[in-house]
Order: C-alpha cells, then structure tokens, then sequence
C-alpha cells in the first residue's frame, strides 16, 4: 500500500555503524550499537523502521544515501562510527535527510562504557525530536529502562545475538553459550532470556536437535523473560513459535504472536513468524499475505521475508509465479539456499525433475547438506526415476539420524518420493509422537498429496492442526492490530 508523505517524513533507517576500534573482533559491539538503537526506535509507533536485516545488506555496499533512501523507502538516515578501546567508548551519530543530504544533527559521545546505554537513549530521543514522532509516556519509560547493570552480560548479550544473526546451525549453539552465560551473571536481563529463547526456537526450526530437547528450553526462556517484562514482543514471538510448533495449541500461538503485534507493531519478525509459523500452516493464506506484506515494508531487503512470497505462492498452487518470483530473488542473492530449495519445490510441482534436482542440488551445496535439502533432493531423484542415487541419499539420513536428529518427517518424504507410502505413513506417526516441527506442514504442502485419501493422514492432519475449525483471529483473540 501506498504511504503518505507524513508516513515517509517519519521513517528511519539506522545503517551499520563502523567499526573503528583497533580489533577487528570488535564487530560484535558496533553491530550490536546497530541492533540496539534499530530495537528501540522500533517500539515507537508513530516511527517506521527499517529492520536490521535489510540495513546489513549496505554493510560492505558503498552507496549513497539518496539512494539508500529510495531502496528502503525512508526520509532519514541514522548512519554512525563507534570505536572501543578498554573500558571507553567513542560513538560518533548523524542524522541525515534523504532527499537534502543536509545533516540535521550530529554528535560526538566520549564516554565510559558503562554509559552506553545513556548515549543510545539520548541518540533515539534526538531522532523521535527530530522526526517530530509522538512519545506515550509508555514508550518514553520504555526507552529510558536500562536492560542491565552489568556491562560484563551486556557484552555476552551482543556477541549472542551476532551469532544468533549469522544463522548457521554452529553460530546457533555459539549464541546459545554466550546468552547462557549473559543470565548466568544477570538472571534478570529480559532481553538475554528473549534472546535466548530465540536462539533455541531456531534450533528447533533447522532440527539441529530433538523437539523435546530443545523446544522446553526456548519456552522456559521466554516464560522467564515475560514474567520480568510481560511486554517484551521478542519473547511473546519465540513463546508464540513453540505453541504453535510443539504444542500444537494454535489458539495460545495466535494470542502471543497479535499481543506481540500490538506491543510493538515494528517489530518485523512477529509479522514475519507469525505468518509463517501460524497463518500459512493453518491455509490461512490471505491473512498470511497482510502480514507478509507488513514484514516486507519494515524489512523490505530480506531474503528471509522475500523468500516467504515464493512459499505461500507453492501452497496456493501458483508454482509459476513462485518460480518467478524466486528466480528474480536469486538473480539479487544468488547464494540464498532456501531460495533455490523452494525454487525446486515447485519445478517438481510442474513435472520439470530435471530443473528441480539442479535446484536441490544447488540448494544442498549452500546448506552444506541440511537434513531438509537432502531429502527434498532424494525425493525429487526418486520421482525421476533415479532410484538408486535416491536410495544412497536416504542411507545416508538413516546413518546420520544414528549419531545425530533426524526429522522423521523429511524420511517420510523421500520414502513417498519412492513409492512406500505405507512406510511414509508411519514415520509421520513417528514424527508426530515426538512432535517433529516440520509436521506442521503437512495440510498445505502439495507434497503429500499421495496420502491425503488415507484415514490414517487425516486424522494425524487434525491431530496436529485441528479440525476443519482451527482457530481464527476473530474468536475472542485481541484485535485492533496494526496491519
């Protein structure tokens, strides 16, 4: 939807600040400055945003601010440097207009450590000043608490979170070991138990380990970060993904993700997760499409939320216009695994076996050979006639799945692909007794279409889903939620 001018006057997008300190590992802290200013800005509803991930991506891009400002949609730039040295720290801030190029204001702060977070407030206060936003005094409480007395916590807090942003499945368990070290020393910092509560969804998501290993753990975290901050939108979100992953309790899932929209309605993630952990299982696609679309404008460069366009186009059944849309995706970001993963999920849709193994294949190499490329390839070899090769690929799940998790789910599928679908049947009912979160799946995704018939299927299909009516945002959940 179209903005209006005052919309674009008070959007803001905070670019990456340099790092200048001597130590090139010193990364992790002007990143963190990044994070730390886009989260708070990001809770001021009469601001728009721009989220972190779409603002990395001019990290190692030399581009000038017009244009910076044309791509992500925004009047202002917050552009910045912060060198660290011991126990001091020097952040330098600017405020720029888009459309000018004039500075409206710039600072210098020379200060100790400790008094990072008094810079950071003063930065977001000159900003929302500046942009002429409205401040509820909610918010105002909100920008000026700080998260933690203890610098040395903070510090493990942001290293977590970058880790946690890299996304790989080691950087995964690298940022759980440093957030559990950050509430070690401070068992009150809500942002770290959010944090890391995050990072646990997310191993449960890649299936980096068991459901009932990790899922526990991520809703632990956030119930202990709610009862600090019953607010706190991130853990809402995590608390919300294992409702709704683990617990099947779709209704709980749906309060948590729209009471984390309402709390803070810039948060692009909630709209993001919630769309795709809850509305498109559910087939909810309309919906999920609004908040997709919101997700986009907050964090219009990410790969994660662009790629989400092409998967619920494959569960409508628009495989053409997913393809499309995921070869425009990897024409900008031709390294993005899950956009050559989704891009072979519907060539096989389409009977075209050949482009949908060399999209697999793609996607393998990039994932460095995840559990889910692995079997989408088998299964799509199998389907071609190349048996063989897809029986070698389904050993070697099964010789992994003895040392480490396996999804049941993903050996369902390749053993469908290769015409067992008994076999499949019951590993699915294996899935479903260790609640294996890629189960959530199975009612949109076309590719169990082959036992849709059984009674077996349907009645695993609303064991895990529900009935026909599974619940809706109109019974009795909070509404008024910005769309």
């Amino acid at each position: 939807p179209a903005r209006s001018a005052e919309e674009i006057d008070r959007s803001v997008a905070v670019l990456p600040f340099a790092n200048l300190s001597q130590a090139a590992e010193n990364e992790y802290f002007s990143d963190g400055i990044t994070d730390d200013l886009i989260t708070h800005l990001s809770k001021i509803k009469d601001l728009r945003v721009i989220s972190r991930t779409s603002v990395m991506r001019f990290k190692e891009r030399p581009v000038g601010v017009q244009e910076i400002g044309d791509e992500l949609g925004v009047a202002r730039i917050l552009e910045g440097s912060v060198r660290r040295a011991g126990n001091r720290v020097r952040v330098n801030a600017q405020l720029i207009d888009v459309r000018t190029d004039d500075h409206l204001w710039a600072e210098t702060y020379d200060r100790d450590l400790e008094d990072i977070f008094a810079i950071q407030l003063d930065v977001a206060t000159r900003i929302v000043g500046s942009l002429q936003a409205h401040l509820s005094t909610e918010e105002e409480t909100g920008l000026s608490t700080q998260p933690t007395a203890d610098m040395e916590a903070y510090d493990l807090f942001l290293k977590g979170r970058f880790h946690w942003n890299r996304r790989s499945e080691a950087d995964l368990f690298q940022s759980v070991e440093y957030l559990k070290r950050a509430v070690e020393r401070d068992s009150d910092y809500a942002l770290a138990l959010a944090a890391l509560a995050d990072s646990y969804v997310t191993l449960g998501f890649y299936g980096a380990l068991p459901p009932g290993e990790v899922m526990p753990l991520a809703r632990t975290a956030a119930e202990r970060a709610l009862a600090l901050d019953d607010s706190a939108a991130a853990a809402l979100v995590s608390r919300g993904s294992v409702s709704a992953f683990y617990d099947w309790d779709w209704a709980a899932a749906e309060s948590d993700y729209r009471t984390a929209i309402e709390t803070n309605p810039g948060y692009a993630l909630a709209h993001h997760w919630y769309a795709t952990n809850l509305l498109l299982p559910l087939g909810r696609f309309d919906e999920g499409r609004i908040r997709l679309d919101r997700a986009r404008e907050l964090d219009p460069l990410s790969p994660a939320i662009q790629v989400s366009f092409g998967v619920l186009a494959y569960f409508e059944g628009s495989y053409g216009d997913a393809i499309e849309h995921q070869q425009r995706l990897l024409a900008a970001d031709p390294e993005f695994g899950m956009g050559h993963f989704v891009l072979g999920s519907c060539y096989e849709q389409v009977g075209e076996h050949a482009k949908a193994v060399g999209a697999f294949q793609k996607a393998v190499d990039l994932s460095g050979g995840s559990v889910e490329t692995v079997a989408a390839l088998g299964r799509s070899l199998a389907l071609f006639g190349q048996t063989v090769e897809a029986r070698e690929l389904l050993e070697r799940l099964l010789d992994r799945s003895r040392d480490s998790y396996v999804s049941p789910t993903r050996l369902a599928q390749l053993r469908l692909g290769l015409g067992e679908p008994d076999e499949a049947l019951e590993l699915l009912e294996e899935a479903a007794a260790i609640r294996a979160a890629d189960l959530v799946w199975i009612r949109v995704s076309p590719v169990w279409e082959p036992l849709r018939a059984e009674e077996r299927f349907r009645s695993l299909s609303e064991r895990v889903l529900g009935g026909k009516g599974a619940p809706r945002a109109e019974d009795g959940l909070p509404g008024g939620v910005g769309q």
